[in-house]
């Protein structure tokens, strides 16, 4: 099933210093992934990083990331 996956921008701690990151979550169930980098491959990890291991996916779910919202 295609499920939407918003992304918002974030940072996350590095070993020095704070990293532009994003922030991708499952437009079903409000879980969500962090991922270091704000680059269109950044977001399209995140959504197979969300496929992997939202609880309501098991797996079946393909996480299209909405481009309008992708840094």
């Amino acid at each position: 099933m295609r499920i939407k996956a918003t992304v918002e921008e974030i940072e996350l701690e590095g070993d020095h210093a704070t990293i532009p990151s994003l922030q991708v979550t499952c437009s079903r169930c409000g879980h969500s992934v962090d991922v270091f980098g704000t680059s269109e491959a950044s977001a399209k990890r995140g959504a197979v990083m969300l496929a992997e291991e939202c609880p309501q996916a098991a797996g079946r779910n393909f996480y299209v990331v909405d481009e309008e919202n992708a840094a």
